[in-house]
């Protein structure tokens, strides 16, 4: 262990303690010791002590870049957003206080509609082509934009945009009852 992180350590309690402030619960521990470890392969002595002094900026800066992965990490969504495919402005996101609270309720037969309805696209997804079914899986399985889609699969923005939509409106077409029915909390109909 380099002695320049020995001299941050010194101050572990109180680097746990801001972790907490900042929302890190029961895992603030393990936040500093992220912390500690970007300390290690990208920091050097300079940047952490200036003048015999901690650069405490600087280490509340990692602490804090530690606990933005750590929430990151810990807000994957595994469901995916049917919501953004029945929007007719085109694809866009629903705010992620509104998925916490979804995410968070407790009503089993609203959870158990949601997955009727996902599992109803998932067949429907079965029988597209398998280039149109890689592209809106990609899309919606992963955080990518179309943009990203285009950089990441060198296929033009163009051609992924009008596949979405073609995919959009076929899922529309054959679940817009049912999802009418989901907003309107009649699960029984789904």
């Amino acid at each position: 262990m380099k002695d320049w992180i020995k001299i941050v350590a010194k101050s572990h309690k109180h680097w746990v303690s801001l972790a907490k402030k900042l929302g890190g619960g029961d895992y603030s521990e393990d936040i500093v010791q992220e912390m500690y470890i970007k300390l290690h392969t990208y920091a050097d002595a300079d940047k952490t002590i200036i003048r015999g002094k901690l650069n405490q900026r600087y280490i509340y800066l990692t602490l804090y870049s530690s606990f933005i992965n750590f929430i990151r990490e810990k807000n994957k969504i595994k469901k995916i957003q049917i919501e953004k495919f029945f929007k007719d402005e085109g694809f866009i996101e629903i705010p992620e206080k509104d998925i916490k609270k979804f995410i968070d309720s407790n009503d089993i037969e609203k959870e158990q509609a949601y997955a009727k309805i996902c599992n109803k696209m998932d067949e429907e997804l079965k029988n597209w082509h398998w280039y149109d079914k890689k592209i809106f899986e990609v899309y919606r399985d992963t955080n990518l934009s179309i943009r990203g889609m285009a950089k990441d699969t060198k296929i033009s923005f163009v051609n992924i945009f009008h596949t979405l939509k073609k995919g959009k409106n076929i899922m529309r077409d054959k679940f817009s009852e049912d999802y009418e029915d989901f907003k309107n909390e009649d699960y029984n109909k789904i």
